[in-house]
């Protein structure tokens, strides 16, 4: 088995309550990380402690509600989760949601929320932690990204427009926290099945088994690798690159869709 050098580091997870974040926080505390997470809802929040400590103990355990687009509320969970563990080497900026809908059909409001969750709320966790990643002498950030920042979408344009300045964002960063010994990067993802398509199977398609549902989704997008992505495949690529694996990659962004897309 491969040391991936992440026993005792901490790692913060931004929208960790969930889907790929959820996902990573466990394979965190396989590796022998303490990891720390957030999410809006306080019960989901609850339930996703309760999930993590099959997997670590509660002392390598934080989680706190935390809405991630509200600065203070970021500042306040981060600063708790650094004096909770004495320190954060990690953030994995983590929390999306999208939003479908031509030009003419998203709503400024929805244009606003996609802003503030896909830019502001990464410039105000990296802000936030930079500090403690500097009392380490450096750390690591990875950003969650998708294929959509360089292969837009015209029903996804609010979320593929704000991918793609996210994307911009990362590489900017990963040049400017150099100095501070802070690797930047980037996962790509494609279509992975998480709890947001779990909720749109169960809404669009309730009566179709979900094997069925994620063969046939695959079939429609045309992912090369015939199938949908796994939770566990994105978080495998997250662990590497905040990994001392991984020490001389930064300002990269690395694609875990199954060859789906064809922007280099």
């Amino acid at each position: 088995m491969m040391d991936l050098g992440l026993k005792g580091k901490v790692a913060v997870i931004m929208g960790g309550t969930s889907g790929v974040g959820l996902k990573t926080a466990e394979m965190f505390l396989q590796e022998g990380a303490s990891v720390a997470v957030c999410g809006r809802n306080s019960e989901r929040k609850d339930q996703a402690y309760d999930h993590l400590t099959k997997f670590g103990t509660a002392a390598s355990i934080f989680a706190a509600a935390c809405d991630v687009t509200n600065k203070e509320e970021v500042s306040e969970f981060i600063s708790g989760a650094a004096e909770y563990f004495g320190g954060i080497d990690i953030l994995v900026n983590a929390a999306g949601q999208s939003v479908m809908g031509h030009f003419f059909d998203v709503t400024d409001e929805q244009w606003q929320q996609q802003i503030q969750l896909k830019y502001f709320a990464i410039i105000y966790a990296v802000k936030a932690v930079h500090p403690y990643l500097v009392q380490r002498g450096g750390g690591r950030i990875v950003n969650i990204n998708a294929t959509l920042a360089k292969e837009p979408e015209r029903h996804m344009i609010a979320t593929a427009a704000t991918r793609a300045g996210l994307l911009n964002l990362s590489k900017t960063l990963s040049q400017e926290l150099a100095s501070d010994n802070i690797l930047v990067n980037s996962v790509s993802l494609g279509l992975i099945r998480t709890d947001q398509w779990e909720r749109r199977r169960l809404k669009n398609a309730p009566d179709i088994k979900a094997e069925d549902y994620y063969a046939d989704l695959a079939k429609k997008r045309n992912i090369p690798l015939g199938r949908v992505g796994e939770a566990e495949e994105v978080a495998s690529v997250i662990l590497f690159l905040a990994s001392n694996k991984a020490s001389y990659v930064s300002g990269s962004t690395i694609e875990t869709a199954g060859a789906l897309g064809k922007a280099l």
